[in-house]
């Protein structure tokens, strides 16, 4: 009996064993690696950053071609609720923006555009800006962007051309048999 009872006794101990086990396994990526929704990101297209008290939101440049006219987009608020001047610094090209202390700047607003010669960089790529603000500065990353997606055709300085992304949407003609 009592070598029935220890027999019992050690299963009880291994299944717990593997339970542990499999537990642990379940779990242990967690304790390695940091979780994905505790990380900050921009969740469009620009950029997001914080500069000497002023928020700036997806920040990006519009244009149509690194030598052309860009337009700023995004959203830039002040986090004291103080009003701020901000001025980026793009391509040698420096463009002030008067921030309100209780409501944000939106720069899509008719308003509020602002163009600049030159983002000096292609769609798709960012570039470095230098914001100021309150006597601080610091060098982020813009965004350079075009019309291509339709959301950002009515920011293009000068309009987007429309056959700039007919290639995106023609689909060749099946051979006849094809697949």
């Amino acid at each position: 009996m009592k070598f029935a009872a220890s027999r019992a006794t050690a299963r009880k101990a291994s299944v717990a064993g593997l339970a542990a086990v499999a537990l642990l396994g379940a779990t242990g990526c967690s304790a390695i690696n940091q979780q994905a929704t505790t990380l900050q990101y921009a969740p469009s297209d620009g950029i997001v950053a914080d500069v000497g008290g002023a928020e700036l939101r997806n920040v990006a440049l519009i244009t149509s071609a690194p030598e052309a006219e860009s337009r700023y987009i995004g959203t830039l608020s002040s986090a004291t609720g103080e009003p701020l001047e901000v001025s980026i610094t793009v391509d040698g090209t420096q463009t002030r923006f008067s921030v309100p202390g209780e409501e944000s700047l939106i720069l899509e607003d008719p308003a509020n555009e602002q163009v600049i010669p030159s983002s000096g960089g292609r769609p798709g790529t960012i570039v470095d800006a230098t914001v100021e603000v309150n006597g601080e500065s610091d060098t982020v990353g813009i965004t350079i962007l075009d019309g291509t997606l339709p959301e950002y055709r009515e920011f293009v300085p000068g309009g987007a051309d429309p056959a700039a992304d007919e290639h995106l949407y023609e689909t060749p003609a099946a051979e006849e048999g094809g697949h």
